[in-house]
């Protein structure tokens, strides 16, 4: 009996031994899972972090703009211009308040000066740098020089006036992209007159001095016409007939007849307007007529004189 009791009892403790093993091997696998998951969680986490890094580097070295930089040379005629950027220049354009815009070509530099002069009177100096890759800078900043030469209108004319310390060798004169004139002058002065072609243009203007120095003045200017005045009298020699006329439109008409002042003002800008005046008995009937446009262009006047 005690055989019996001592040979059960190694097979029940082998029993126990045997389903005992079952949990320890689940729960080491689950550890290794979880280290392993752990593991790859920071491996994602450090790979989306240097592509986040390398983006934000990326980004910051595209916005990374030319350098503007402008000073004004020791006569007060001329800004020097320069442009400095760490990639290379594509192109710097330039302009003068409203006008032409000149391009000055970077062909790969990283560095570009240039002098650009200042012309008379107070005007307005817009500058835009390109790169290679597309990035771009603008400026604008206004700039005031001794005023040389200077441009009035006076009808459908445009008087050019100038004075200079050095003799003047000639000047010349280019409305838009017309073909440039030249005038000899000879002088420290300049009192010319050119025709305005109707409309709006531009108009430059160089003066050249006998050591070779150069002024322009650039300037936008409107062509008209001064309104013209026809004054006749009629086959029974009773009136006076008057035609006005103008181009632009008409704004007023001052007459003096025989003494009298009057203003005709005129309605919708009528480009041509026809007037009958009586003429008196015994009378020298003096008439005097000017008109203005709408441009504010004033006629040459016209003074008549018919005794009846």
């Amino acid at each position: 009996m005690n055989q019996i009791l001592a040979t059960s009892n190694p097979t029940s403790k082998k029993a126990k031994n045997k389903r005992g093993g079952g949990p320890a091997d689940i729960k080491t696998v689950v550890r290794v899972f979880a280290i392993v998951m752990l593991v790859f969680g920071m491996f994602m986490i450090g790979t989306g972090s240097y592509a986040i890094y390398k983006d934000n580097e990326a980004n910051n070295s595209e916005v990374i703009k030319p350098v503007i930089t402008e000073t004004v040379n020791e006569d007060n005629t001329a800004v020097i211009l320069t442009v400095t950027h760490d990639k290379a220049i594509d192109r710097i354009e330039y302009s003068w308040n409203d006008g032409e815009v000149q391009t000055i070509t970077g062909n790969g530099r990283r560095y570009i000066e240039q002098e650009i002069e200042i012309p008379g009177g107070t005007n307005t100096l817009n500058i835009r740098a390109i790169d290679t890759q597309g990035q771009e800078i603008s400026t604008q900043r206004e700039y005031t020089a001794e005023e040389i030469i200077n441009l009035s209108i006076s009808g459908s004319k445009l008087k050019i006036t100038a004075e200079n310390e050095t003799e003047i060798a000639y000047m010349t004169y280019r409305w838009d992209e017309d073909e440039e004139q030249r005038i000899d002058i000879n002088s420290t002065t300049v009192d010319q007159e050119i025709d305005i072609p109707m409309g709006t243009h531009n108009i430059t203007v160089i003066l050249v001095d006998v050591n070779n120095e150069t002024t322009t003045k650039e300037q936008k200017v409107m062509g008209t016409t001064k309104p013209t005045i026809n004054i006749e009298t009629d086959d029974a020699g009773e009136y006076y007939l008057i035609t006005i006329t103008d181009e632009a439109g008409l704004e007023r008409v001052d007459l003096n007849i025989r003494g009298e002042q009057r203003t005709i003002t005129v309605e919708n800008g009528e480009k041509e307007l026809k007037y009958k005046l009586q003429l008196n008995e015994g009378d020298e009937n003096r008439l005097e007529i000017t008109a203005y446009n709408v441009d504010g262009i004033a006629s040459d006047t016209r003074k008549v004189m018919a005794a009846k």
